[in-house]
């Protein structure tokens, strides 16, 4: 029986490059986007992903999402859709971070806790993290503070929902080929990384799908590094090698 899950930010990215993943697998995917409907109805069109427009910063859109859902029962949720804003420490823009929070921390607060009450026993929810959770950050502050929040989540959610026979992991991407890396400077993370590479969505993909499998039912409260070696590294000894 097709397993049913739902990916949030799903028509551009690591997002969609999963819903490809678990479509492709035989699942039977929903997904959210706020903007970009020409990418989520061609997704729609090409691998059958059922998509609904939702903004995740606005909590009561949330909720009422959750509502208009309320029949289908979900046996994964990949909390995906975060946002990402450069702001210097001496311009720090308060409401970069409290809209950086609600949709990158909050949001899957509120839908794992919602969608938790209807999900049966195994059902799985994975929370996309990043590296940037693990270390300080310069202009990335909100950013950086989301993700290692949502790290912790993670765990909170893993003990409160484990009796109910639901687990709760994350993946933290490393430096991934999606526009969100295009800050980078050129060659620095290939520089910085073992495998010489950027990662790619899809491989974040096949990350979560594992996640969401009955492969890793006995794995829960963890966050799984995908980032071709990246926290191996200190960039100061590396350079100082060579």
């Amino acid at each position: 029986m097709s397993k049913t899950i739902l990916i949030t930010g799903a028509s551009q990215g690591i997002g969609r490059a999963t819903a490809i993943v678990l479509a492709d697998a035989g699942y039977t995917v929903h997904g959210t986007y706020l903007s970009h409907k020409e990418e989520a109805d061609k997704l729609a069109a090409e691998h059958g992903i059922i998509f609904h427009q939702v903004d995740l910063g606005n909590r009561d859109e949330v909720i009422s999402f959750v509502e208009s859902v309320h029949g289908i029962s979900f046996d994964g949720l990949v909390n995906n859709a975060g946002i990402f804003k450069l702001s210097a420490w001496d311009d720090l823009d308060y409401s970069d971070w409290d809209q950086t929070l609600e949709v990158n921390l909050t949001a899957p607060l509120i839908l794992s806790h919602l969608l938790s009450k209807t999900m049966p026993n195994g059902a799985s929810i994975v929370n996309i993290a990043s590296t940037d959770g693990f270390k300080a950050a310069f202009n990335t502050i909100a950013y950086g503070a989301s993700k290692a929040a949502l790290i912790h989540i993670t765990k909170s959610l893993a003990t409160n929902l484990g009796p109910k026979g639901i687990r709760v992991n994350a993946v933290a991407p490393g430096w991934i080929d999606t526009s969100m890396s295009d800050s980078a400077p050129t060659g620095v993370v290939e520089d910085a990384t073992p495998l010489g590479r950027k990662g790619t969505p899809e491989e974040i993909g096949q990350a979560v799908e594992f996640l969401l499998s009955d492969k890793s039912s006995y794995v829960t409260g963890e966050t799984l590094v995908v980032d071709g070696g990246l926290l191996n590294i200190d960039y100061t000894l590396k350079k100082e090698s060579e």
